[in-house]
């Protein structure tokens, strides 16, 4: 007995076949079961015993029980291992064919070593021909490819039309409002995703732009209130960045009420949103209130720096910003604020699912299939199915990555 199709078409290099292990395929998790993946691509996903001429034709890998899912994506993280995707256009010829700088190869190794398969990378506010010119070079990136790495899906502006009230890690001399001509300049470029703050003077008329070169708007780092987000949502926003880090929440005007970005986000019936799962931006009742209010429209992202996977007291920074890990945490120097997280997306999911009982299967599709769908990619990414490519996380207890395949091709993992 299989689930799903069989072969789909694709060219077929290594045959690699995963046995025994707990697999998470459509919306179950499978006791025993068995993914056979061929070239780059998922074949198909086996509830009974392998035949002796699969064993045969493939290269077996016995998992022992362990969980076998889809591989991680993470739609907002900044850097890692000592190097942030800010370098891109610092360390390499941005015109030249092929990419020269080592951050980016650096980074997405980094990721695949932690059960990342597919991200984005994210760049904090800066100026716009600066950071037009990093988008240019991070595409020749996802063009090209890096052995070993995650799959780069595209670009994550966060900034620089953002609120300087909430500014968070961001510097604020940078900040300003969609000028029509900054806009243009940046969705030419069609990033894969943008933040924006709503209330801004022409963020309605930037997010119908950004929208119709096929990039994901979401908000934050804003003041909104009620509807303000309405009328960018009405304009095509989808997402929130980062609930409660950056976000405007309830005021008073009189005797009244006025809710912030924070509510309308949270009463929202169709915005996605994403929370840092990391045990210190948020504590545990909020998250339950976000997984309350969101419900499947909800995923955990990292906002990892480049500080992720440096020892404490190992200092960087966010564009202009300076930062420090410190306690576990990436923090603005001089400042009461985070500076992104230092921590691994698995090791978040392992947050919610061991330290807060949160179910299995439901934590896992916060960081695969969710994201997969937030950023479009969800017909070839996040599930194992038949036809999919063939990334694949293999975790152990804790939700600890003990083998990734990027593609059908197995990676180093961090020890």
């Amino acid at each position: 007995m299989t689930w799903g199709a069989g072969r789909q078409g694709h060219e077929m290099t290594e045959r690699v076949l995963l046995t025994s292990g707990r697999v998470v395929a459509g919306g179950a998790l499978l006791d025993g079961a068995s993914v056979l993946l061929e070239g780059t691509r998922v074949a198909d996903v086996l509830t009974s015993a392998p035949t002796r001429a699969l064993l045969q034709s493939a290269r077996v890998l016995d998992v022992g029980g362990r969980i076998v899912a889809p591989g991680l994506i993470d739609l907002h993280i900044h850097g890692a291992a000592g190097h942030s995707f800010e370098e891109a256009a610092v360390g390499g010829d941005v015109s030249a064919a092929v990419p020269t700088d080592d951050a980016v190869p650096a980074i997405l190794r980094h990721l695949a070593s932690v059960g990342v398969t597919a991200t984005q990378a994210s760049l904090a506010s800066d100026r716009v021909d600066v950071m037009a010119g990093r988008v240019r070079a991070l595409h020749a990136w996802r063009d090209r490819g890096v052995a070993g790495g995650a799959d780069l899906l595209g670009v994550h502006l966060e900034g620089p039309f953002l609120a300087e009230a909430q500014a968070g890690a961001h510097e604020p001399s940078k900040l300003r409002a969609p000028a029509a001509a900054d806009v243009a300049s940046l969705t030419a470029l069609a990033p894969a995703m943008v933040t924006l703050a709503p209330e801004l003077p022409g963020a309605v008329d930037a997010i119908r732009a950004f929208v119709a070169a096929g990039t994901v708007v979401a908000a934050g780092h804003s003041e909104a209130t009620v509807p303000a987000l309405a009328a960018a949502v009405e304009a095509g926003l989808t997402h929130i960045t980062h609930l409660w880090s950056g976000q405007s929440s309830t005021t008073r005007s009189g005797p009244w009420r006025v809710p912030g970005l924070l509510e309308a986000s949270l009463s929202s019936d169709t915005v996605t949103a994403e929370v840092i799962a990391d045990g210190k931006h948020l504590p545990p009742a909020l998250l339950e209130i976000a997984r309350r209010c969101l419900g499947e429209r909800l995923v955990v992202v990292s906002d990892a720096t480049q500080g992720a996977g440096m020892p404490e007291g190992y200092t960087y920074g966010l564009a202009d910003v300076r930062c420090e890990v410190r306690d576990g945490v990436g923090m603005v120097i001089g400042a009461d604020a985070f500076g992104g997280s230092t921590t691994t997306l698995a090791a978040m999911l392992a947050h919610l699912h061991t330290g807060l009982g949160w179910p299995l299967l439901e934590v896992l599709a916060m960081g695969s299939s969710r994201p997969a769908r937030v950023a479009g990619v969800a017909d070839r990414k996040g599930s194992l199915s038949p036809g999919h490519d063939a990334d694949v996380v293999v975790l152990s207890d804790g939700l600890v990555p003990w083998r990734t395949f990027v593609r059908g091709r197995e990676v180093a993992v961090a020890s």
